[in-house]
Formats: structure tokens, sequence, C-alpha cells
């Protein structure tokens, strides 16, 4: 679904090796008109123009080679389903080599040579049998295992996530009592359409996700606990299997029972909700909340807009951005399975990720390709990108944040949340979670030069046209973090910030987050436990 307001303009690049046509169904939101064009060495071509009263099927013949589909309109729209078909299948093909098959067997039984007439029905009845099962698993795809579901994301395959369910209270949260499975192949940077695919280096990763009676990655509810972990997609780990979280590094290295209360998207209003609802009931003797500085003041918003009623689930007026490519929903499910077991067996031979053909062979020179930094370190490789809206909160003054409708919502809730862990005998500790540019920007000023920087700067800034300066980003960079420190000495809230650790070990040459995703690796959670045990003088 897309949603187009006035005056909207959109362009998809196309490149296509046959004809194809463009489907979709356009619905107005009152008076509105929607034009597509094709763009071709400079040409601009009107394809067809719409002015629907009601909710309208569209069809629209594309040449093939390489152009660029735009589309304008007036007045509010909504698309569905866009799609590119192409107008002639191969089942052509299919059905004369059938035809082939069987004419083969009828003539070899007609001619007595039993062998090659054994040998032509058995090769029927296995193709009829495949196109049967692949029949039947397009049928039921949405009841197949998660796994197949997971790896049939990638190519389109759309229905209700079976993980997430969504209570009034909190908007929406993972499902008790849930088990079933994750992968990614590519990190939310390359996902939402900020870098290309195929500037990064892909790793499959695939691993089970399993929730507690009360609907957290926990093995099981347990009664008394010592720490209780709070936070968002960065303490529920959604990218990473539970055991290499940091909660779960924190429960070895400590040998404390930590227990993960962990939702991604969650911000701080939900978060406090979490900490009446199920933490502070099972005792802990510290309640520790992972601030993160990329999005919680923005998701502090956007919740208190949801409880106004201000719009509900579904219904948010703005969305990511749209990735330029289209995908092929076509792949048949079979070729699917046998990917996905492939995939599985060489993760387990390399212990739960498969890391594909690297976009960028090793190299002795640092270099910024579409979005994606490399930089020789110490005998390794880091290859980082960055994320858009991030990297511009890092130009922003303290005297503009701490003046955000989200700072002060922030504030409450976390006062709110001392409060009742101090009524509760419980000790409220807040733990500091940097963006990925926080960490690795000092990195990228030390390797390239300037011109180079703000070249970078540039390319991530097209998405918005919202111009950003390096000189703002090194100014303004941890502006946040004093902000935080400043409010939790004045309120008597311990803290521990994981920026000095995390940039130290990037500047050794380790990378701690994925290369195009927002979150930490398998090592950004170890530092993470590392650094908590040691500020809260945990020994195992």
């Amino acid at each position: 679904q897309i949603i187009l307001r006035d005056d909207a303009h959109l362009v998809f690049p196309v490149d296509l090796r046959v004809p194809h046509r463009l489907l979709c169904d356009v619905k107005p939101k009152g008076k509105a008109t929607l034009k597509f064009y094709s763009v071709r060495n400079g040409n601009r071509e009107l394809l067809i123009v719409v002015d629907p009263k009601k909710t309208k099927k569209i069809s629209i013949a594309l040449p093939h080679g390489r152009s660029e589909l735009e589309l304008v309109n007036h007045g509010a729209l909504e698309l569905f389903d866009l799609r590119l078909v192409r107008p002639i299948f191969l089942w052509p093909i299919y059905v004369a080599a059938g035809l082939a098959l069987v004419f083969t067997a009828g003539s070899a039984i007609m001619a007595r040579k039993r062998h090659v007439a054994e040998w032509a029905t058995l090769v029927i009845v296995v193709l009829l049998s495949l196109g049967a099962t692949e029949a039947l698993l397009g049928k039921f795809r949405l009841q197949l295992p998660g796994v197949i579901i997971a790896a049939r994301a990638e190519l389109g395959l759309i229905g209700n996530d079976a993980r997430w369910i969504d209570p009034a209270r909190y908007k929406m949260r993972l499902k008790p009592n849930l088990e079933t499975f994750a992968e990614w192949r590519h990190g939310d940077i390359a996902r939402l359409g900020f870098i290309p695919k195929d500037a990064s280096r892909a790793s499959v990763h695939r691993f089970p996700i399993r929730t507690d009676a009360e609907g957290f990655r926990n093995a099981t509810v347990r009664e008394k606990i010592d720490v209780a972990a709070l936070g968002d997609s960065f303490t529920d780990g959604t990218t990473s299997a539970v055991e290499e979280t940091w909660p779960a590094r924190l429960e070895q290295l400590t040998g404390r029972a930590v227990q993960n209360y962990g939702t991604s998207g969650f911000g701080p209003q939900q978060e406090l909700y979490v900490l009446q609802d199920f933490a502070l009931r099972h005792k802990p003797r510290w309640a520790l909340l992972a601030f993160f500085a990329g999005n919680d003041l923005h998701d502090a918003e956007v919740f208190e807009e949801w409880e106004r009623g201000q719009h509900r689930l579904g219904e948010g007026l703005t969305g990511p951005k749209l990735i330029a490519s289209f995908r092929r929903y076509e792949t048949l499910y079979l070729w699917t399975i046998l990917r996905v077991e492939t995939e599985s067996i060489a993760a387990r031979l390399h212990g739960g990720s498969v890391e594909a053909k690297s976009a960028a062979p090793p190299s002795d020179q640092p270099r910024f390709d579409r979005g994606m930094f490399t930089v020789p370190l110490n005998g390794r490789t880091l290859q980082f990108a960055f994320l858009p809206p991030y990297l511009q909160k890092l130009g922003t003054p303290r005297a503009v944040i701490a003046a955000t409708r989200g700072w002060e919502i922030t504030r409450k809730a976390l006062l709110q949340m001392k409060l009742e862990c101090e009524a509760n005998g419980t000790t409220f500790v807040l733990m500091f979670v940097p963006s990925k540019d926080q960490v690795y920007w000092p990195l990228v000023e030390r390797t390239f030069p300037p011109g180079k920087v703000q070249e970078a700067i540039d390319f991530y800034c097209r998405y918005n046209n919202m111009p950003l300066r390096a000189e703002d980003v090194r100014a303004h960079r941890l502006d946040g973090n004093e902000l935080l420190r400043d409010f939790c000495a004045e309120n008597k809230i311990p803290m521990v910030d994981l920026t000095p650790a995390l940039q130290g070990e990037v500047d050794a040459g380790r990378e701690v987050f994925f290369p195009d995703d927002t979150h930490w690796n398998e090592a950004g959670h170890e530092i993470a436990a590392r650094e908590v045990a040691k500020f809260l003088q945990l020994a195992p």
C-alpha cells in the first residue's frame, strides 16, 4: 500500500529483459488525478492518466530495456499491490515439454521399448508430483513453517505476523509462548533502501524466536530474578539469537539471574509499563533500562500520539523510503525450501550464520561506495553504513534536543521508573546505547579527507533533502549523551555510557554493529554485558 498525498512524486528505476505490464489498484481520497510517465534517455512519455471516482484497476504496458517509471499525482490517492508481471509466462514451454514426454512414453509403449517408456513415465510422474506440491505450497503459503515464511518475506510474501499481538496498553508486543523462526540477509539500512543491497557483504542469519508466558525472549518466567533488562530491539536482540544478546551474556558472565524484558519498537512509556506490569513483581535487585539514542525520543512522541487516539496501529502518516527495486515473488516454493535446507545445514556448520559473497573484496585502501564505508584497520577490514535519520540527529544541538516533546515525555517516564523501583527496593540504572554513527564517526574523520566525509554525508542526506555539515556532527555528536548524563546526575540515577567502550573496540579494528544494519552484532552485545557487569561490580 502506497499513500500519496497532494502533489506527490515517485520515481522507480526499471530494467526489464522482456516487456512487462504494470498492474495496481488506485483508490482516490476525494478528487484526484494520477499520471504515469516513462522516462528513457531523457525523453518523458506519458503512459496513462487516471482520474478515478472509485477504486480502479489499471494495467499499463512497459517495453523492455532500462528506463524510469514516474508517478505524479494531484489530490490524495492510495495504490495497492503495485506489481510488474510478464505478459507471456513459461507455461507454453512447460505444456510443450509435457506433451513431448507423453508422446515419447506413448511411442515407446507402441514400439515395445519398455526401458524408454518406464523412464519417460517416471519423469512425468515426478514432474506432476512436483507441480501438485508447488500448487499446494502456494495455496497454503501462510500456514507454512515460520522459517519458510521468513525466507519468502524477501520475495514479497506478506501476511499477518503471527509473532505480534496488539494489546491496547502497549500498541503491539510479542505473543506469549511463541515458538517460530527469524531470518534475515540484509540489515535495516539496506532493506529500507538507503543503500543498495549489493553494496554490502550479506550473511544469512536464521535463529529461533521463543517467548515465555509473559511474552519476552526468555526460556521461562522465573519468580526471583537479580536483573530486569528493559529496552527495545537492542535488548530483545531482534537481529540475533537470544543467547548472543547482552542480557543472556550478562547472566553467563556474572552468574546472576537476568530476565530479558526488551521488545523491539518500544519507547520509554512502554518500557515503564513493562516495569510496572511484569518486572517489579519478580523483585529484581536492579532494573536496567537500555536507552537508545537513535530513536527513543521519537518513539516517545509517536506512542503518545497513539495513546491520545490521534492515529491507531497501521495508520501512521509516514512510512519508510521505498526501495527502488522489484522482487521476484514468482520464485517457486520448492526452490525456497531447497535453499532454506541448504543454508540451514551450512549455518549449523558455521555457527549460526553464513556469509554470502562479499560485495567489497579485501582492500588496503579505505573507500566509500554507495553508502558503505570500507576501512582497513589493524589487519582487518571494517565495513559499515549509517542510517540517515540517526546521522542527522548527530548534528542537533543540545538545546534543541532538550526542547523537544520527546525529551519531556522521556524525562517523566524515567523519573517514574526511578520512583517505582525505589518503592520496590530495586535500583534503577540507565544504560546509554549510542547509535552506530556516534560510535564510528571518529574513525570516519580520521580515515577520510574532509571533502570525502562531506560527500558521504551528502549521499545519506539525499533521502529527505535536509543538508548536514560535517562540522555540525563533530560539534554535537555527544550532546545527547551529555544531556542524559546531566539529567541522571541531577536525579541520582546511575548511568553507564557505552559510547567509549564501543568506540574503543572499533578503533582497535573490531566491528561491533552489523555492516548494513543499525543493531549490534555478537561483539556489541558482549561489550555491553561486560561494561554493565563492571559498572554494577557484579562478579561471577
